[in-house]
């Protein structure tokens, strides 16, 4: 089955990008106005991202957001045959950020949100620097499917960890230098052990294991933007996210720090972002107090018992 899956997809990869992007475009246009693909959260996620804005800016960033989404996917069936040569002209970005720090001896941690094409800023971390790169991934449930997706973004030697393996994997790593992508605006299965914080208007819960594995294994913060200068190409923009021996100690500053970035990049770029997420699926309960890290309230909810 894995080599029927492969093999298909791999035939697939071989069609010329205008062509995939035409079964994307058609693809898009199913999903949002014929099969209404969680078209309720989309417009519900929008709406509380952007409350000021006209019931047309919000359709207009919807209708942008199916379109990425199967881009999204085109894409990265499209790395399993896509020369080298070819997807390294359609990346830039300022890549020397991560070699110097591999010149200065340190370890980094790539942290991410949910802007497309995040599966080619994985592949691109592993191709276009000079760190030794650690992608970590979710197990998806079809192997065939996992396979596939391991080969994709495996094929310029990245070193793939499983999530949920992750805290026993990386150990092994401790004494070397490295770069580690995680997606760090993913939404916590425990919202009582978490982040709490204000995030587009909205008390918001964020995992805590990107920040703790920063500050445990003593990586370098560095935040990516990703933006997509005309479609199939992409510039991803690398910021050190740069706090003092204090600051990194200090109890949600760098998630704080992480998230007024990807809200500035939401405003900028609203339809790259994955809006089909339920992000708001855990509620504020004022038992949630003490892990709140904000420097402002819960946002139209008081803080007192």
């Amino acid at each position: 089955m894995d080599r029927l899956v492969y093999g298909l997809m791999y035939a697939v990869s071989l069609l010329p990008l205008r062509v995939l992007y035409g079964i994307s475009s058609l693809a898009a246009f199913v999903l949002h106005r014929i099969v209404r693909y969680r078209k309720d959260t989309v417009m519900e996620n929008v709406a509380q991202a952007f409350p000021h804005q006209s019931l047309t800016y919000r359709n207009k960033v919807a209708a942008g957001f199916y379109r990425h989404f199967t881009d999204n996917w085109v894409e990265t069936i499209k790395l399993l045959s896509m020369p080298e040569a070819a997807f390294k002209k359609r990346i830039t970005g300022n890549f020397e950020v991560f070699d110097e720090l591999h010149k200065n001896g340190k370890t980094a941690s790539m942290l991410a949100a949910h802007f497309f094409n995040w599966e080619w800023l994985s592949v691109a971390l592993s191709h276009r620097q000079s760190l030794p790169y650690i992608g970590v991934y979710m197990p998806i449930s079809s192997q065939p499917v996992d396979s596939l997706f391991k080969r994709i973004r495996g094929r310029f030697g990245a070193h793939l960890m499983p999530a949920p393996a992750l805290a026993k994997a990386i150990i092994g790593w401790r004494n070397k230098q490295y770069l580690i992508c995680l997606v760090a605006d993913q939404s916590p299965s425990n919202p009582a052990n978490a982040y709490w914080l204000n995030f587009l208007g909205r008390p918001t819960a964020f995992v805590t294991g990107p920040e703790r594995n920063a500050q445990v294994f003593n990586q370098v913060p560095v935040y990516t933007r990703v933006t997509c200068p005309k479609r199939g190409y992409y510039h991803f923009e690398f910021t050190v996210l740069s706090l003092t021996n204090e600051e990194m100690q200090t109890k949600g500053e760098l998630t704080k720090r992480l998230v007024r970035h990807i809200e500035a990049d939401i405003q900028t770029h609203p339809e790259t972002y994955l809006w089909s997420h339920r992000r708001w699926k855990h509620a504020w309960d004022a038992s949630y107090q003490r892990i709140w890290i904000d420097d402002a309230a819960p946002a139209g909810i008081s803080t007192q018992d």
